[in-house]
């Protein structure tokens, strides 16, 4: 895995992380439930570009 790959990919789960804090801002959650399920879904893909970056960082270190 190249990390042009890694970039990209921490890319796109970024912007689907800025769509969905936007239509959260916007009050776009039709209740409490949906507002909490925004929220997870934001947590997780968070996660997920923490992880991104970990192999990213693993990456470089093997390079070296």
């Amino acid at each position: 895995m190249t990390s042009e790959l890694l970039m990209y990919l921490s890319k796109k789960v970024q912007d689907e992380i800025d769509v969905l804090s936007v239509d959260l801002a916007r009050g776009t959650a039709k209740d409490h439930g949906e507002y909490k399920y925004a929220c997870g879904i934001i947590r997780g893909l968070m996660i997920t570009n923490g992880f991104i970056a970990e192999a990213a960082q693993r990456m470089e270190q093997d390079d070296d």
